[in-house]
């Protein structure tokens, strides 16, 4: 039996891991004078204490933290093993080294102001690195399965995409995941104002941000409409019209409410009816357009690419200024600026270091989701003019969202109550690429879909079960298709897309 290669990405990510760790939980790197003997006596007399509240969102962040570490050199250490005992070796070390690795950096963090080692954050750390290891070792098998079915395209590959979709997006409405335990916290969330029949008294302060989170909420939760209305129509094939709108209502209904109860569950999160209603109107959405998909043929749709990217700039544009500038009603005051240049902070995530997770969490999907369209638009409009799969524009993307975030950032300086983050400069970035490969995936799955207008309903209620028709080609098939721009151009092959673009 040969050896698996091990492969570049691997070591690639593994490495990354273990210096975003170090990284995490070493800033701000502004150590102080104390002896070794004093850290040393100090450490050994560290003791348990509970879990507090607060102490739950830190512990389920460490957790989380090296939940990479552990899968990443798990995956790339098993590259050189074989066998059983060859992977409980592997399995072994990974977990020495997150234990290595969380007792050398919570005795390091001694010499960090503003920092305290704790056996209740080593736990989490080591629980982290062990959960990683058992994810590679549990899903390896299924998920490269999975990721050869995923690279051939195709329905059955597209009910997939949108199952791990909907999975992340509940598990992302619910982070940092610190679940209530007791009834008694439950009653301390009741009695707080963090819960609203309309709109938590916490969110009363923005009230604009506010609604433009919701009509966010709303777009996000589109895809899940879709999956839910594609299983609806499998599982119920004998509705149609009037009863297919009204299950579409109950399950939009039903998962808003279960999303909010999570919300409400979690010591941090925000349960709002409006944001109930926000998910709810999302489903119906993605429903609608999922019903409505006889009317999306591309080569049709990619016409009105260009057209649509140039209407929504402006209110684009005018959306990112508002909720980067406005929060204190747009008030100008010039006179701080050298002061806050004084005060900025470059080092990345250094204001997310000083906040608490749930904060520093929800900061980074709200920069996420406000500069992911870009990567989005310039994708459209590489892809209106031919139809075909983007091979370049990506870095664009990437310079144009820099630029957009810089003139954000910098016109914080100029804002009253306002100071600038560089750290929004990386998001955007990384914001706006996976805004551009998310269109790319997308459209690479569709493109087993020569014809979407005319699906026939059996064809289509077979993909969830992934039946005959819509069976992946073998694994070894995946080699013609290495990244996510095959060559084949999509829905229109290479012969019919030049002829098409001939006849416009």
């Amino acid at each position: 039996m040969m050896l698996a290669y091990p492969s570049r990405k691997m070591a690639l990510g593994a490495w990354v891991s273990f210096v975003a760790v170090l990284y995490a939980t070493l800033m701000p790197f502004e150590f102080r004078d104390l002896s070794f003997a004093d850290a040393l006596e100090h450490f050994t007399q560290l003791s348990w204490y509970g879990l507090s509240l607060d102490g739950r969102q830190q512990w389920v962040a460490n957790i989380l933290m090296f939940v990479p570490l552990g899968l990443f050199w798990t995956a790339w250490l098993s590259g050189y093993v074989r066998g059983f005992w060859g992977h409980c070796l592997v399995g072994l070390f990974v977990a020495l080294l997150a234990l290595m690795t969380t007792v050398s950096v919570e005795f390091l963090q001694f010499w960090l102001p503003r920092r305290e080692p704790s056996l209740l954050d080593m736990s989490g750390n080591f629980i982290g690195g062990v959960v990683g290891m058992l994810v590679w070792y549990g899903l390896s098998g299924p998920g490269r399965r999975w990721l050869a079915m995923l690279r051939q395209g195709g329905l059955a590959a597209l009910w997939w995409v949108l199952v791990i979709y909907a999975v992340a997006y509940v598990l992302a409405a619910w982070l940092p995941w610190d679940f209530m335990v007791s009834w008694q916290e439950v009653s301390a969330k009741l009695a707080s104002d963090h819960w609203g029949l309309w709109r938590a008294p916490v969110s009363d302060a923005v009230a604009g941000e506010w609604w433009v989170l919701r009509s966010m909420i709303v777009v996000v939760t589109a895809p899940v409409g879709m999956l839910l209305v594609w299983w609806l129509v499998k599982a119920l094939s004998v509705l149609s019209g009037a009863g297919i709108f009204v299950a579409v209502l109950v399950l939009a209904s039903v998962f808003g409410f279960w999303v909010e109860l999570g919300q409400f569950l979690t010591v941090s999160g925000v349960a709002e009816g409006g944001s109930w209603l926000s998910r709810t109107l999302g489903v119906i959405v993605g429903a609608m357009l999922f019903l409505a998909r006889d009317h999306f043929n591309p080569d049709r749709l990619r016409h009105w690419a260009r057209p649509v990217v140039l209407v929504l700039l402006i209110p684009f544009l005018v959306f990112v200024a508002v909720l980067n500038l406005g929060g204190e009603g747009f008030r100008l005051e010039t006179g701080s600026v050298p002061d806050k240049l004084d005060s900025v902070r470059f080092m990345p995530f250094w204001y997310h270091y000083n906040v608490s997770e749930a904060v520093a969490i929800g900061s980074v999907i709200f920069h996420v989701l406000m500069y992911f369209p870009m990567g989005i638009g310039v994708w459209l409009w590489c892809w209106g003019p031919r139809g075909i799969t983007p091979h370049e524009g990506v870095l664009v993307a990437v310079i144009l969202a820099l630029i957009l975030a810089v003139v954000m950032e910098s016109g914080k300086l100029f804002m009253a109550g306002l100071r600038p983050d560089p750290t929004s400069l990386w998001i955007a970035a990384a914001a706006a690429w996976a805004g551009w490969q998310v269109c790319g995936a997308v459209w690479w799955g569709l493109r087993g879909i020569r014809d979407w207008g005319r699906l026939q309903p059996d064809r289509l209620t077979s993909a969830p079960g992934l039946g005959k028709s819509l069976r992946p080609r073998s694994v070894r098939s995946v080699a013609d298709f290495p990244g996510i721009e095959p060559p084949d151009p999509g829905f229109v092959r290479g012969e019919e897309a030049g002829r098409n673009s001939r006849q416009y």
